[in-house]
This record gives C-alpha cells, structure tokens and sequence, in this order.
C-alpha cells in the first residue's frame, strides 16, 4: 500500500482544506516531515490510519478529538485517500462524527460518521463505516492493530519493548501475534488440574472421614497411639498403614471377643452348678420343716395320752374339772386369737410373694421392650446414616435442574432466532427481486435517454450546418472549408423539453433503483448479521455443530447454504431439546427422590428422639421396679419375722402346736361334763391309738434324719454370695462383649467401605498425578526449571526471528558493535522467564542487560527491535509488503555517527519501491534528507491552524 493523495478538512490543527501529494516525493527513497512542535506532522499519519480503519495511530487520541478547534462551523471535516495497491488505485473517504451547524435555522447538529470506498474497477462502492473497514482489512490483508504496528513506529513507543521484561514483553507479543490462545490452553490445564485435585481430595476426604469413625477399645497400646497420630494427620499418604492398623485392630477384637464368650460359659456353667447346690440346700430346709411338724405333732399327741391315761382321775373331782375347765377355755380362747393373728400374717406374706413374682414378671418384660428398643434405634440409626446426605442430593439435583432448564431455554432462544432470520432471509430476497426489476428499469431509461440524447445533439449539428457558409468560419472549429456539413434527420426531432423530461424520468428510476438498492443492502447486512448470531450461538450450544461446520466449507453464515445448515441445525436443536427433556425429567425425578429421603431423615431423626424419651422412660421402670422388688423383699421379711414371733408366743403360752387342737379342747372342755362317762369308756382306745400315732411319728422323725445325713452340710450364704458375684460377674462380661461387638461391627463396615474407595481414589490420583505434570509444564511450574510457560516459547520463536531481524540493522547503526540476544537463564527462577533482553558488545565481548546502554544506544536499539518486529509481523500477515513507513521522533539523542548509521539503515528499508517518512525536528536530518514535508503553524489575521508545503 502506497499512499498517493491525500486530503485533510477541519482535521486536528489543519483548519482549511489541506492537500499532500506524496506522489512528488518520487517512488521510493527516505522523506523526512519535519515543522513546528504541535504544527500536526503526526497528525498525517494519523489521517491516513483514520481514512483507512476509522481510527487514529495512537492510543491517546480519539474519533472524537479529530474536529479541528480552529476550522470555521462550515468547514465540512473528513478525509480522503488516494492509495494504490497491487498498481491499482483506489478511493477513500470517511469523515467522523461531529457537531456541525443544522442546514435549516441556527444551532448545531450531530452529524453522522461517513465513509466511501471506490475500487478502480466496475464494483459498486462501499459506503457504511464497518464495511469499508471490513472492506480495507480484505484488501491488505491487515487489521487496525497489524497495520499501526508495522506502518508507524510511534512517537514515544521506542523504547516500550526494548526495556520490557518477560511478563510485560509477552503482553504486547499475545496482542500482536494472538498467543492468547495458548494462555487458554494453560488455564485450561491448570482448571483441569485442580478439578482432578478436587475430585481426588474429596475422595481422600471421604476415606479420611471414614477413619475418623474408627472407635479403639482402651488400652489397644503402641498401634492406637501411631493411628491417633494418623488421625491428627488426616491419614494423608498413611492410607495403607492406616488400613494395615484398622485390620490388626479387627484381627485383636475377634480374639478377644472370643476370650470374653469363653469367659461368659465358665461362668454360666459355674451358676447352674451352685443353683443346683441352692436347691439342694431348700430341700433340706424343707425336710427340716417336716421334722418340726412331726415333733409339734408329737408334743401335742402327748397330753392326749396323758389326759387318757388320767381320765378316771378326772372323773373324781367333776365340780371342780368344771371349774377348772371353764377357766381353761376361756384362757385357751385368748390362745385362739393369738393363730388368728398368726394366719392374718400367713395372708399377707402370699400376697406379698404374689406381688413380686408380678413384679419380677415385669422387670422380665422391660429388660426384653429395652432389647428391642435397643435393636430399633440401631436400625434407625444405620437408616439415617445412609440418609446423611439427602439434603446435599436435593441441592445437587435443584442445581442440575436449573443448568438443563438455562440450556432449554438458550436452545429455544437460538429457535426464535433462526425463525426470526428466516423471515429476514425471505424479505432479502424479496427485496433483491424488487431491485432488479429497478435496476433493469433504469438500465432501459437510460439506453433510451443515451439514444435520444445522440439524437438531440445531432438535430443541433444540423441546425448550426444549415448556416454555415463558404469562406466563413464555423462558429465552433473555426474552420473556413466545410465540405460535410450535418444534415437534419427527417424523422422526430428530439427537443430540449423532451430530453429534460425523459431526464426527470432516469432519474427518478434510478432514485428507485438505488432506494432499492439500499433497502436490500441494510437487509442483507441484518440477515448477515443474524445469521452470524446464528452461527455463534450454535456453535457454543451444539457440540457435534462444530464438527459439521468442519465437514461444510461454506458454512460460514453465507445466506447461499443456510438451508443445509439450518436442516442440519434443526435436527441438532430437536435432538439436543429431547435430551434436555428426558435429563428434565432425570432431574425431577432425583428431586422428588432426595426430597422423600430428605422427608424420611426428618422422621427417622423423630422416631430415634422418641425412642430415647421412651429409653429414659423405660430404664425409670426398671429402677423402680428393682425399688418395688427391695421393698416388697424387706416386707416379706419383716412378715416372716413377725410369723415367727407369733408361732413362738403360741408355743410358750400352749405347748400344744395347732389351732384345731385348741378348738377341739375348747369343745371337749365344755362337752366334758356330757361326755364325761362316755369318754371314760372311750379312754382305753384313745390311749392304744395315741400310742401307735407316737410310734408312728417317732419313724417319721428318724427318717428324716437319715435324709437330712445324705445331704450333708451346705453353706449357703457363702454360697448365695459367691452366686451373686457369679451373676455380676456374668453381666459385666455380657455388657463388655456387647460393647465390643458394636465397636468390631462398625470398624468392620469402615475397612469395607475404605477398601472399596481405595481403588477409586487411587485411580483418581494418578490421573491427578498426570493431569498436574502437564498444568506444570505448559505453565512453567517445574521444580529446577526455568519458569517458561506454554505461550511463552510460543512467543520465543517470534522473539529469536525478531531479533534475527533486528540485529542486521543494529548492526549496520552501531558499526558492528552491538548485538541483541535473548537471556538464556532467568536470574530468579521464581519470575517468568523466556522473553528478557540482553545485548552483546563484541567490542570486549561481554553480555549485558539492554538496560545499561546509553540514551542514544538504546534508541538505536529500539529502533532496530521495532523494524524487526514490523518486517515479522509484515512475514505472519502473509509476506504483505506495504510500500510505505513512518518513524516518528527520537533521533534526537545520537550523536553524528550514530545518526549517519541510523540514515543509513532506513534508507536501506527504502531500497526497491518502498518510500519511508521520519517526523522529526532535528536540525541534521533535514541537510542529510532531500524531500521534504515542512508544517507550519499559523496565527494570522485569517485565522490558526496548520499548512503543508512540500519541498
């Protein structure tokens, strides 16, 4: 690209209309702008960029700033260029937006941005702002930013990346060579990364919370104490040990679960040996009852044989028998009274016995309700357990839920979109339609006004021959001989009314066909438009859309294939909708299903507070049950002491045992004096029979005696005591296996469990392992490494040929003396590496810093890296070629030499047919530099501003 006119209006310190034509500066060869400081000279440039990308050169300034604060309010603003490119030129005009003053009454109006581009051949122009951008960038093959970067070296960016460091330097290479890409692909490593860790920590976590509820009986020595100090560890990287630890502990449990069931059968062996001596003893109590009996028996059998044996000395004295006996009965009714008592006590010590054999009864049924409510809340427990993560399940799915209803909802919104181009795409094609038959009207106004038009002028010829005369001249030659003179056509003669009217008529036709034209142009810019919208957000939403727009060449939003696309499209938004459907309903059905568990947890978490309450209730039972069971205990014993004191206040007041026997005195007392003889009579068989009743209770006596012999003798207190130790022995026993039993069952589980993730987590952390490798690598994370990421030595490869680049013009401005070269070792390996600068003097030979050169060495260097990088970046665009160059300033700071090197050096860029600008002010360049654009800044009577004038 070579610019060759260009022309400046009301722009930045130019106020009038300014021409330039670079076309008198010659073909190639160095030109130097030199003027004022502020007379605009890097304005120029400026308008160049604008004319061509609808921006200035620079960062600082902007569209906005373009409308030049000296030029009158009629002063129209805008700029236009004249290029050639490829030895074709071309046309274009753009003008920024600006407050100018309205074309009816006063005050001042926004006027809109313009922009044109004319092409050398028969193309219809382009006339909206980002068309002609787009439209300059297809011709150059150059964006805004490649351009500036390699057409200008701007004033104050010299020394930018000369004395930048890694991270700063590999900043301006992403925006320059688009590395960007490969900082993705690091990111998305290191994302990957950490999701790798994440799973695999959540894993390691799930162990470690698994181990967390290991329980260690006490004194389970060395091995607790290492596997508490696991515990404080969170097991990281002990996770075999721990498991090493977990099975001892298992394996000793067993073993001692073993020893405390043989411990339990000795013992219950021992009870039922000393229950069997228990009861051996009652039977010798019984027997010892029996002998009591037989001797009551006995010793009330022998004042019945006394009595016999006396009875006819009763008889003798019968008054006072009477006497006697009437003091007798009465004495023997208060006797009487006395077994009433006694058999009251008999009453109340069975149902005292009743009581707690009801009592014990129920002590039975509370210990059996405790073992099953023991066995439920177990049950409960395990329940809840397994609903521990019912509430992060519902989230997780209300989550899930809400992703596939946004993704719906896009994949709709992408349908309305392709509904709503379509209809865009139908009203182009109308429109099309429409303009054709303008155009084609208009093409045929046009043929017939050219026709009528060659008739009109001939009509006039032969007006102007009818007077014209031998010898005299022709009022439009001049000339004297007419030999053939025009002749008037005898058929309709064309007038100036009709040709002005078929005028009117081209016109409006061609009015309407460039309405049409227009119209069709904005709706064709709209479906582009909405089509690409299209396309992205296809793209984003429809994986396999990506593979298929591979397959499909012409799949770029180009309205001449969208009907395949949009086919295709269709069934891929249909398929991907139906999967949207069927994962929706996946969703709610995961809801309802964690929102029953979540219900179910709430209530088993209910029932187990219940079943505590009724646990508490229920030992509250048994303690007062054991209560009641003392109590009526004491009771019966006090009654049996009471009994006992009775029978003896009996047996020292009537030694004759038994109530009948007294009741049968008491009559035979007051019958006696009836019976009197007929007892006498009787007396003989009574005496024979007591005495075969004694014989007989004497053999029933010395029976009982032999019995009570075989027997032997028990201690049965100190065998009740050892009985009860045995019994407490035997439930301390049952409670210690109970409890050990609970502990194995659940560090069994636990080992399980553990065993089971192991092999998962231990997949994931290889794939940590691998995943966190590659993340170091691409992002320079390698212990003993430089620290040189991924797009870092993309960036070093752009970086070496830069240098390449520059080093022959540096070479040729310091005479041989330096040389750019990249740092080899980072001095601090903790800080981004790769892209420093060092310069080698092969003057001592020695490598240093680019930091340590002098002000008019580090320009020559700077200028030397900012021409390699313009002719690589010329090299990634393709190998354009632009047959012009501005540098702007900053030979300011080299001496003599050093500047007839840097002349030197640029005038080797203009070798062939490229011409290369330097604004500067510098007075030597102005004697060493032949062509010349001078600005000047004015202040006069007619006003300020800026003008050019080339030399």
């Amino acid at each position: 690209m070579r610019p060759e006119k260009l022309t400046i209006s009301a722009f930045g310190p130019y106020a009038d209309r300014t021409e330039i034509d670079f076309s008198r500066l010659g073909d190639s060869g160095l030109y130097l702008i030199t003027g004022d400081t502020g007379a605009g000279k890097t304005t120029i440039f400026d308008a160049i960029t604008f004319a061509l990308y609808g921006q200035a050169s620079g960062q600082v300034r902007d569209s906005a700033m373009f409308r030049s604060k000296y030029a009158d309010t009629a002063t129209e603003t805008f700029v236009e260029l004249v290029f050639s490119y490829q030895g074709k030129k071309y046309q274009v005009f753009r003008s920024p937006e600006y407050m100018a003053p309205k074309k009816r009454g006063t005050g001042l109006t926004l006027r809109k941005a313009e922009a044109q581009l004319i092409y050398p051949d028969e193309r219809q122009p382009v006339t909206k702002a980002r068309d002609v951008t787009r439209a300059i960038e297809e011709l150059l093959g150059l964006d805004y930013e490649q351009f500036t970067q390699i057409a200008m070296i701007a004033q104050g960016d010299f020394q930018k990346l000369l004395l930048a460091g890694t991270v700063q330097r590999g900043e301006i290479f992403r925006q320059i060579f688009h590395t960007g890409i490969y900082q993705q692909v690091q990111l998305k490593l290191k994302e990957a990364a950490q999701s790798r860790y994440k799973e695999y920590d959540e894993m390691r976590r799930s162990i470690a919370q698994y181990l967390d509820g290991v329980k260690l009986r006490q004194r389970e020595g060395t091995e607790a104490e290492e596997f508490a100090e696991l515990k404080k560890g969170k097991f990281e990287g002990k996770l075999e040990r721990s498991l090493e630890i977990l099975k001892s502990f298992i394996d000793q449990g067993e073993k001692r679960e073993s020893e405390l069931l043989k411990q339990e059968q000795e013992v219950d062996q021992k009870i039922r040996t000393m229950e069997n001596i228990l009861h051996l003893s009652a039977q010798k109590r019984n027997l010892e009852q029996k002998k009591d009996f037989a001797r009551k028996q006995l010793e009330q059998l022998l004042p019945d044989l006394e009595k016999a044996s006396g009875e006819a000395e009763k008889y003798k004295d019968a008054d006072q028998k009477c006497e006697a006996l009437g003091i007798l009965i009465r004495e023997k009714q208060e006797q009487l009274k006395k077994y009433q008592v006694l058999e009251q006590l008999k009453k109340e010590l069975d149902e005292i016995r009743m009581q707690l054999k009801k009592c014990r009864a129920g002590q039975e049924a509370n210990i059996r309700q405790e073992q099953q409510l023991h066995k439920d809340m177990e049950q409960l427990k395990k329940e809840r357990s397994l609903l521990e993560n019912s509430q992060l399940d519902l989230q997780k799915a209300i989550t899930e839920k809400e992703k596939r209803t946004q993704r719906k909802s896009e994949l709709n919104g992408l349908e309305t979109e392709m509904r709503e181009f379509k209809g865009l795409y139908e009203a182009t094609k109308e429109q099309q339609k429409k303009y054709q038959a303008a155009y084609e009207k208009a093409q045929q106004q046009s043929e017939y006004y050219q026709q009528i038009f060659h008739s009109f002028l001939d009509a006039q010829a032969g007006i102007l021959a009818q007077e014209l005369k031998e010898n005299e001249p022709c009022p439009v030659c001049g000339s004297l001989s007419h030999p053939h003179p025009r002749i008037i056509s005898k058929g309709r003669t064309v007038t100036s009314e009709i040709l002005d009217n078929e005028k009117i008529k081209l016109d409006k036709l061609e009015k309407i066909s460039a309405d049409q034209s227009l119209e069709a142009g904005k709706l064709k810019e709209r479906s582009n438009a909405s089509w690409k919208q299209i396309m992205s957000g296809a793209e984003e939403l429809l994986e396999e859309f990506q593979e298929f727009r591979k397959e499909t060449k012409n799949g770029n939003g180009q309205a001449g294939d969208f009907r395949t696309v949009w086919k295709q499209m269709i069934l891929m938004i249909n398929r991907e909708k139906e999967q949207c459907k069927n994962l929706l309903t996946e969703s709610d059905r995961k809801i309802r299903e964690a929102e029953e568990n979540t219900k179910r947890k709430q209530k088993v978490e209910k029932l187990l507070e219940n079943l505590e309450k009724e646990k508490d209730i229920l030992q509250e039972k048994k303690n007062s049950c054991d209560r009641e069971q003392t109590g009526l205990t004491t009771k019966a014993s006090e009654n049996e002491k009471q009994q006992k004191n009775a029978a003896e206040e009996i047996r020292q007041v009537h030694s004759e045992a038994g109530k009948e026997v007294l009741e049968k005195e008491i009559r035979e007392k007051q019958q006696e004096y009836i019976d009197l003889k007929e007892n006498s009579r009787k007396m003989k068989e009574t005496f024979e029979r007591f005495q075969a009743e004694k014989a007989r209770i004497t053999s029933t006596i010395k029976t009982l005696d032999e019995q009570q012999k075989e027997i032997g003798e028990i201690r049965e207190d100190e065998i009740r005591e050892q009985y009860t130790e045995s019994t407490t022995q035997k439930t301390e026993l049952a409670e210690k296996r109970k409890e050990l039993f609970s502990i194995q069952s659940g560090n069994l589980e636990i080992f399980r469990k553990v065993q089971k993730r192991k092999e998962e987590m231990t997949k994931a952390e290889a794939e940590y392992v691998w995943m966190k490798n590659l993340s170091d690598t691409a992002n320079g994370n390698l212990n003993g490494k430089a620290k040189i990421e991924l797009e870092t030595y993309i960036q070093m490869a752009y970086f070496d040929r830069i240098l390449r680049r520059a080093n022959v013009r540096l070479m040729t401005m310091s005479s041989g003396q330096y040389e750019l070269k990249r740092q080899e070792q980072s001095e601090n390996r903790k800080e981004k590496a790769g892209l420093d600068l060092n310069v080698i003097d092969h003057y001592n030979g020695t490598e240093r810093s680019v930091k340590t050169l002098s002000g008019g060495e580090s320009f020559q260097a700077s200028l030397s890296l900012a021409l390699g990088l313009s002719d690589e970046i010329q090299a990634s665009a393709g190998g354009i070629r632009l047959d012009s160059m501005f540098v702007d300033e900053g030979f300011g700071s080299l001496d003599e030499e050093a500047l007839s090197q840097a002349v030197k050096a640029l005038s080797s860029l203009a070798d062939g047919h490229r011409m290369v600008g330097i604004i500067s002010h510098v007075a030597e360049l102005k004697d060493r530099i032949e062509n010349k654009i001078i600005v000047t800044k004015q202040c006069s009577g007619k006003g300020v501003g800026s003008s050019i004038q080339i030399q």
